[in-house]
């Protein structure tokens, strides 16, 4: 026996089935919308991830050869800094080996000028040219240390300065 359809209460019956399927219709559709949604969000976040990610590792890479070139500037000044006080060192050295060999050639020539104000002063001459002599070895006994000695501070403070300034322009971005 088929039912009877013209009753309300049976109209209202499939009404509210009906309207519980297409409920349920459209809150399936809502989540299979919603779960598209959240993998698709999903996927842009991971893309997101991975960019940020690489960016850093760029960034990182780009900061690490930066550090690299200027190790190697600051390497080259120090390494020319350091030829350069050797230099300076050097001369100072060389200044300093002149100024022996002078004082041994004066010594030799105050030794023979006494010699020869002995030779003079017992046939009665006199011996003036000998405290000249003296004063003049005096002078430059005194002075010419100190003057090398000045000579290897101001070179040293120099090469020093010139390797700050080049120091400095080479750790400049």
């Amino acid at each position: 026996m088929l039912p009877d359809f013209r009753t309300p209460m049976l109209w209202a019956l499939c009404l509210g089935l009906a309207a519980a399927l297409l409920t349920a219709g459209v809150e399936r559709t809502r989540g299979a919308s919603a779960r598209a949604d959240a993998a698709k969000a999903r996927q842009e976040l991971a893309e997101y991830r991975g960019t940020v990610a690489e960016s850093g590792r760029l960034a990182e890479r780009a900061q690490r050869t930066q550090e690299q070139t200027w190790r190697a500037r600051v390497d080259g000044v120090i390494q020319d800094g350091q030829q350069q006080i050797a230099a300076a060192r050097a001369d100072a050295d060389r200044a300093g080996a002149r100024e022996r060999r002078v004082l041994a050639q004066l010594t030799a020539f105050r030794a023979a000028v006494r010699a020869a104000s002995a030779e003079a002063g017992a046939a009665g001459g006199s011996p003036p040219a000998e405290a000249a002599l003296d004063l003049l070895a005096n002078l430059l006994g005194g002075s010419g240390s100190a003057l090398v000695e000045l000579g290897k501070f101001a070179d040293g403070a120099h090469a020093a300065g010139t390797i700050c300034q080049r120091h400095a322009d080479a750790t400049e971005h």
